[in-house]
């Protein structure tokens, strides 16, 4: 067991859904304020305890479809919320950057359906507009009804959309990184020049999915490129993450599992010639915390008591494939399909199949056994964050809330103040752009080693 790093990284997770993902029922709990999501008063109370409570980063997830496995269609999906409404977090982001001077913000955005230029562009714009404070988390999607949305006739290959994330990454990169040089921008009014025309130049991309020719339409932001989140855990995701992710979304509760994870993803990255250490990680966190563990508990009998089994088995038939509508009690179950596979607890340790009534009978619990959730009096949840961060590595944790904004506020107003007593949590505003605050020597550049670094356009 190592001393974890002192002090950890702290991130909320949210999605502009009116059922977060993870436990997605919970917006029917009595002191739930999730009905409010189209609504910028609801997302600037909470932003604005996060920013107080110095946070590192407020963190968007998106879908880009429906959870239309269960049942053989989005019904239930609807009726229970299950990540809908999907609201476009983009614009959130833009509102809520403008009204806090400190927080950072994780975005999540596919590199299956996005353009790359056209993404490069916004994402430019935001890490102007919130001088530096943006963060994109890299996925390639996984819900069948998004590929539909997208035109598809279906979703495409796991590794086939690995191999086109890397094709966008390189289009982006080249934007971002290389087409406008270090020493471009001039701003002399008096020579009437704002830049020199021959220090910004086209990337003529032709791969097998784009062709783009450039220049990049923005101006060089405070990052350049922004801070760059990743959560695949498949092999090929942890290779993914070894190349270009600055910090991974560690979703899996198995401690020895996400240590493991972390050293190979690592090791994978230096092998790339990468600075040691380079991927950080945040490890989801759940908490139910009170005063007293009389009270602890009283608040978890609440959450139980508010927490459906449907809209959970609607979501992990999204995750997995597996409608388990169709499926009785005694009925083994059928192979994973694709989307989470690989973060799916893994039920084949014996030669007989997992059955349906031994998944609904795991999933008959709000924290569905999957090792994220700590629960206690405040002293109690720090000992078990120490303890996880000592073991795993992790850099730190982000927080995925059961009761919007309750359970940041009981994180922030009982939890923070017992971690800043063990050396754990930043006393201090984070200040600066979101990558110099995770980098040790405080550079606002991605590091000399990462893929995209190869594209630059240095000043002469």
């Amino acid at each position: 067991m190592t001393t974890p790093q002192k002090p950890l990284v702290f991130g909320v997770y949210e999605q502009a859904a009116v059922g977060l993902g993870g436990v997605p029922s919970l917006w029917t709990h009595p002191e739930d304020e999730r009905l409010g999501i189209d609504r910028l008063p609801f997302w600037q109370n909470m932003t604005t305890i996060a920013e107080q409570a110095n946070l590192d980063v407020f963190f968007f997830g998106d879908v880009l479809g429906l959870y239309d496995i269960y049942g053989g269609g989005h019904e239930s999906a609807v009726e229970w919320a299950v990540e809908a409404p999907a609201n476009d977090p983009l614009l959130y982001v833009a509102a809520l950057a403008a009204q806090t001077k400190n927080l950072a913000y994780g975005l999540t955005a596919s590199t299956t359906y996005e353009h790359p230029f056209a993404f490069a562009r916004r994402l430019s714009t935001l890490d102007h507009l919130s001088e530096g404070r943006i963060g994109w988390n890299i996925v390639t999607s996984y819900l069948e009804n998004a590929a539909r949305n997208f035109g598809l006739d279906g979703q495409i290959k796991h590794d086939d959309r690995y191999d086109r994330a890397e094709e966008f990454l390189d289009v982006v990169y080249k934007l971002w990184e290389g087409s406008w040089a270090d020493d471009a921008i001039i701003a002399d009014k008096a020579a009437l020049r704002y830049a020199d025309g021959s220090r910004v130049r086209r990337i003529d991309h032709e791969g097998a999915v784009y062709r783009v020719q450039g220049p990049h339409l923005t101006s060089p932001t405070p990052q350049r490129t922004p801070f760059l989140f990743q959560a695949g855990w498949s092999p090929r995701g942890k290779a993914f993450a070894a190349k270009h992710a600055e910090m991974v979304f560690v979703g899996n509760g198995d401690p020895e599992a996400v240590r493991t994870g972390l050293i190979d993803i690592n090791t994978q990255a230096r092998a790339l010639g990468r600075e040691e250490n380079a991927v950080q990680s945040l490890s989801v966190m759940r908490l139910v915390v009170g005063r007293t563990e009389i009270e602890a508990q009283e608040k978890y009998d609440l959450l139980q008591s508010n927490y459906h089994l449907e809209a959970q088995l609607v979501s992990y038939a999204g995750d997995t494939g597996i409608d388990l509508s169709q499926y009785a009690d005694h009925e083994p179950l059928g192979s994973h399909s694709e989307g989470f596979a690989s973060n799916v607890r893994n039920h084949g340790k014996s030669a007989t199949p997992i059955t349906a009534g031994e998944l609904r009978a795991q999933f008959s619990s709000v924290t569905r056994g999957q090792g994220t959730t700590f629960v206690g009096t405040p002293e109690q949840v720090a000992d078990q964050i120490e303890q996880r961060a000592a073991y795993t590595g992790t850099t730190g944790f982000m927080l995925t809330q059961f009761i919007s904004p309750g359970s940041l506020e009981d994180f922030t107003t009982l939890v923070v103040p017992e971690l800043i007593k063990r050396g754990l949590y930043r006393e201090d505003a984070p200040t600066g752009t979101l990558r110099s605050r995770l980098r040790a020597d405080g550079s606002s550049r991605l590091d000399p080693g990462h893929h995209a670094a190869s594209f630059r356009f240095p000043a002469r």
